[in-house]
């Protein structure tokens, strides 16, 4: 059974690809992943990844807001990020520290795997 939510990510996903004149094959080799799998999330058989979703904003500037739940992109300020923070609890304050750090080690991995596949050409 397909999930809506799901259904709906993978419907914003592929309007995005459509808008943009990218067949699944381009889009899917830009984040290094199979037709297949775009296929499947377009069509909702597959969720999309935390790392898929770093990865569309990476390479798109795709926003998890808009992706996940139709949220436009908002510009964000540092107003905006300390009422987002000042209205989360203690707990939920840490989770996002820890959420951004791992984020952040991604992106460094990235960029090293960047370079080192550039150092092998």
């Amino acid at each position: 059974m397909i999930n809506s939510n799901r259904l709906e990510t993978g419907k914003r996903i592929r309007d995005f690809r459509l808008s943009h004149h990218l067949t699944q094959a381009q889009f899917a080799e830009s984040l290094d992943v199979s037709t297949n799998f775009i296929s499947e999330i377009e069509t909702g058989k597959k969720g999309v990844s935390q790392y898929m979703l770093y990865r569309l904003y990476e390479q798109y500037d795709l926003s998890a807001d808009y992706l996940l739940f139709g949220k436009e992109k908002f510009t964000l300020s540092h107003s905006t990020l300390s009422e987002f923070l000042s209205s989360l609890s203690e707990d939920d304050i840490h989770v996002v520290i820890e959420y951004l750090k791992a984020m952040l080690k991604l992106k460094e991995v990235e960029k090293k795997q960047k370079e080192y596949k550039s150092n092998i050409k």
